[in-house]
């Protein structure tokens, strides 16, 4: 299956609106999560010492049979539907390394 990279920007000032949509986002991301479907994912603060200044945007790696289904699931998500992400940018992505044992077969 294919991996890709989201990388999601933030609008400036919108932490309030982040924080309001953030159950229904990690609630999302856990269900991907428990389908085996989720890489990784998190924020990225403006300062990772004091996130009460706001996020610059997220990063998210995920495997999905395809582009389209990718592209279907972003279409609900909260963030984008709370007016937090000013743009998302979707690229795939190639896990080299750490390789896990299913790549050394």
């Amino acid at each position: 299956m294919p991996l890709f990279v989201i990388q999601s920007l933030d609008h400036d000032n919108v932490l309030d609106k982040r924080m309001s949509a953030r159950p229904e986002h990690l609630a999302r991301l856990q269900a991907l999560d428990a389908a085996g479907k989720l890489i990784v994912a998190g924020p990225m603060p403006i300062d990772a010492d004091d996130t009460s200044k706001g996020f610059l945007g997220s990063t998210i790696i995920v495997d999905f049979d395809s582009r389209e289904a990718l592209d279907t699931w972003l279409a609900d998500e909260p963030y984008l539907k709370a007016g937090v992400y000013k743009s998302v940018d979707v690229k795939p992505f190639i896990k080299a390394l750490p390789q896990s044992a299913e790549q050394d077969k």
